[in-house]
């Protein structure tokens, strides 16, 4: 007899976890700041080099200076920015980069965990999996397109949490914070999300076979694929 409860499908609100920290107003702040000095380092506003004043961030993101100053903390430990003891924070060298030497990351991690993550994903998380493969196929409308979004997020986390190695799930849900905030600054064409979305069904397929090879490949082709496509030139992948 089977127990279990049965699951409930997140909704895409929830598996992009945009909401989180709405509890904790000031937690919610600091996201935003970091977001947002983020995002004007990928598209060059803010260059290598960059002296980051607190007073300055602050009038322009239109925050208190506390979530910027806890923003930068947080830039500076994930090495987007640099700061020498009892100076200014600066904009460290490539980190305009950034984006797309996460996405390099992913190229090297995901494969991996595909391999791993065959054979080790659950039957739940497959039906989960499948329902949101579903609900993001894509239509006329341009509705779908956050469901894709959610389904792409889901499928790579899910696959690094079927890993069974805690450092490689870590460090590829780590890239997918990342990517999770090109969701709303990319401006892919409707072709290439339905590309991304025909591929995403392929390493889904693969796992449900538990075929670990063929799904290893597809995540590689996958991400490749995404570097091939890229404007060129653009730094948002």
């Amino acid at each position: 007899m089977n127990t279990s409860k049965p699951h409930s499908s997140p909704s895409p609100l929830d598996i992009l976890n945009v909401n989180r920290g709405l509890a904790h107003e000031t937690s919610t702040l600091v996201e935003t700041a970091y977001n947002q000095i983020l995002l004007q380092i990928v598209r060059g506003k803010l260059p290598s080099g960059t002296v980051l004043k607190t007073t300055k961030l602050s009038d322009e993101l239109g925050l208190s200076r506390t979530p910027i100053v806890q923003a930068l903390q947080r830039l500076i430990a994930d090495g987007i920015v640099t700061q020498i003891p009892q100076q200014r924070a600066v904009v460290a060298e490539g980190a305009d980069n950034w984006l797309v030497d996460i996405h390099e990351m992913r190229l090297l991690l995901e494969p991996r965990a595909a391999l791993h993550a065959a054979k080790r994903l659950d039957s739940e998380t497959l039906t989960l999996l499948s329902e949101h493969g579903k609900a993001a196929e894509p239509t006329e409308q341009l509705e779908w397109v956050p469901q894709a979004h959610a389904f792409d997020y889901l499928l790579h986390t899910s696959i690094a949490r079927a890993s069974g190695n805690l450092p490689l799930c870590e460090s590829i849900c780590k890239c997918m914070s990342f990517k999770r905030l090109t969701y709303e600054i990319s401006d892919d064409s409707p072709e290439l999300l339905r590309r991304d979305y025909a591929e995403h069904l392929m390493i889904l397929e693969a796992l449900q076979k538990r075929q670990p090879e063929t799904a290893s490949a597809a995540i590689l082709f996958h991400l490749r694929s995404s570097v091939e496509f890229r404007k060129a030139g653009g730094n948002i992948i």
